[in-house]
Order: C-alpha cells, then sequence, then structure tokens
C-alpha cells in the first residue's frame, strides 16, 4: 500500500520542490534541521524525498545510523540537484523582475502630462508602472519595431484610428476672411512677392495628412515651397508668429499659442492615432484601466463606434 502510494508520488512529482527537500537534508544531515531548512514538516520531506527516490531508481539517504548519510549515489545526483534548485529559484527571481518592468509607451511630444500621471496611477494600483516615452512619428515606429517600446499610440488615416481630432490652420491676429480656410487663399496677392506657407508640425508629416495636403495645394495652383515641415510644432508656431504664415494643428495648439484657428474648406484632415501592441493580452490590459484617460493624454477624442481595424493591433516579431 505504501509502495502504491510513492508509485503515485512519482508520477506527479514537484521536481522542484521534491530537490530543495533533498538538497536541504543533505546539507543539514538531518532530517528535522532539513524539513526546516525547506520550510516544511519532517513528514512532508520524507515524502517528497521518497518520491524523488523512487523518481530516481534509487535511494539517496542511509537511514540505518542515527545520522542521516547520502549514498553513493545521493552524492552522484546531489551536485545537478543543487543546480536546479538556484535555477530554480534564479527563474522565480528574474519573473519577479519582469513583471516590475516598465511598459513602455511610445507617445506624441505634446501628449498631456495630467492624463499621463492618472494612467500611471491607475496602472500602479493594478501592479503595473507604465512609462510613457515620447517621440516624433518615425521615431516612435522606430522603437516600436525594435522592440523598445511595448505600446504604440501611432498616427493612422481617419477610418483606422480610434482617437482623432480635426485639422485647421492657426495664425495670427485677425484672419482674412471669416469661416472655412482655402487653399486658394495663399495665392500671392498683386504688388506683394513674399509668399505665404504653411506650416506642418512633425507630429502631421504622415503620408496620410502629407500627401492630400500636397494635392490640394498642386490644384490650388501653388508653389512646392508654401507647404512646409517645420522641425518641431514650437518652430511652426513661431513662424506664424513672426507674419504671415499659417500652422496646421487643433484648435487647441492653436489656443495654447494665442493664434486665430479656421477649419479646413478644401478638405477634412484630422490628426488620429491607433494602438498598436507586440502583445494583444498587455494590449486589453493597458486599455482597460487607461481607456478613459487616452483621448485627453492625445488631447484628441474617441471615435465612437470603431471598426476592428481600431482594436488593438498585434504586430513585429510576436505578429499572427
Amino acid at each position: 500500500m505504501i509502495d502504491a502510494r510513492i508509485a503515485c508520488m512519482a508520477r506527479h512529482l514537484d521536481l522542484r520542490a521534491a530537490c530543495e527537500a533533498f538538497v536541504s537534508v543533505a546539507e543539514r544531515e538531518s532530517f528535522t534541521a532539513g524539513a526546516i531548512g525547506a520550510g516544511v514538516t519532517q513528514s512532508v520531506a520524507s515524502r517528497r524525498i521518497a518520491a524523488l527516490e523512487q523518481h530516481l531508481g534509487a535511494r539517496l539517504f542511509e537511514r540505518t545510523s542515527r545520522r542521516v548519510v547520502l549514498t553513493e549515489f545521493g552524492r552522484g545526483v546531489l551536485p545537478s540537484a543543487i543546480k536546479l534548485v538556484d535555477a530554480a529559484l534564479e527563474l522565480s527571481e528574474d519573473a519577479e523582475r519582469s513583471h516590475r518592468l516598465p511598459v513602455t509607451i511610445g507617445v506624441p511630444h505634446a501628449f498631456d502630462p495630467a492624463a499621463a500621471a492618472r494612467i500611471a496611477a491607475a496602472a500602479s494600483s493594478r501592479s503595473m508602472t507604465v512609462e510613457f516615452v515620447p517621440g516624433l512619428p518615425t521615431e516612435r515606429a522606430a522603437a516600436f519595431a525594435a522592440g523598445r517600446t511595448s505600446i504604440d499610440l501611432e498616427p493612422v488615416a481617419p477610418d483606422r484610428a480610434r482617437w482623432a481630432v480635426p485639422l485647421g490652420v492657426a495664425s495670427i491676429g485677425a484672419t482674412r476672411s471669416e469661416g472655412d480656410f482655402f487653399f486658394t487663399e495663399l495665392r500671392p496677392r498683386r504688388g506683394i512677392r513674399s509668399l505665404v506657407r504653411l506650416w506642418l508640425a512633425p507630429e502631421d508629416d504622415v503620408p496620410h495628412v502629407r500627401d492630400r495636403l500636397e494635392r490640394v495645394r498642386n490644384g490650388a495652383g501653388l508653389a512646392p515651397t508654401q507647404l512646409r515641415t517645420a522641425p518641431s510644432l514650437i518652430t511652426a508656431m513661431s513662424a506664424a508668429l513672426c507674419g504671415d504664415d499659417l500652422v496646421l494643428c487643433t484648435r487647441s495648439e492653436a489656443a495654447d499659442f494665442g493664434l486665430s484657428w479656421r477649419a479646413l474648406g478644401d478638405l477634412r484632415l484630422v490628426r488620429g492615432y491607433a494602438l498598436a501592441a507586440h502583445e494583444r493580452e498587455l494590449a486589453a490590459r493597458f486599455l482597460e484601466f487607461a481607456d478613459p484617460s487616452l483621448a485627453e493624454l492625445l488631447r484628441s477624442d474617441s471615435v465612437a463606434g470603431g471598426s476592428a481595424e481600431n482594436r488593438p493591433r498585434r504586430e513585429g516579431p510576436h505578429a499572427d
């Protein structure tokens, strides 16, 4: 009956726990002290060692003397048992460190810090640490592709956007006319040689925005140099603050710099974002607590009735 129970234990052997008991008893040369060292009762330690002996096919200890002594077989396998116990401990420590690693999130430079703080606080309450990594669209895409960020809030076309905000033009002082802005307003006026330019900030220097603007620019008969990309939003806004130039931006950005803002009349443009993630499970966990604050983080609005394209996407080396 006892042999049958041992055989059953051997089939369901917890090798790590059995080796821990074996190593602890061997180091202390006592079942009583070894059990205490392993954090179990003496009877549990004895059962685990018996199951390990059954699994390995030989006795590990001589039990005839008052002192527990390793058999020749036990001395031979003890180094491997020590390695297994050490490796299991190292694995547990590595797993704990990995759980503490921050979830890195690629975000635009102009993200809202208050919303970021709320997301970080919500993550902390769920034993998750998040780290925001600001960058230009190309920088964020490169970091995500290289695995340096776990999640990327990437710029996308309107039909894929989960969050979006309309783009218009900002200018200093009184606008040329009331209502929407049309590109024909940038045509040179008689007697004025200088060309008025429309500046793009780096966040909007993406194909689905720039290409459409170039087509409208060409259709309006404007010079190629009248559509320019600035190295930063501040540089673009300074061009508008210095004179007649305009900046493609959101209404809130224009207000931040004390500029007037008009909607586009020739076309509708939005600054749209979607969430890309290497792991769908991580994206779902993140969105569970962060979704209410992400629109504010991006200074945009949530897109109602998003299609399947708006769901978290899995990309990179772990893609389907």
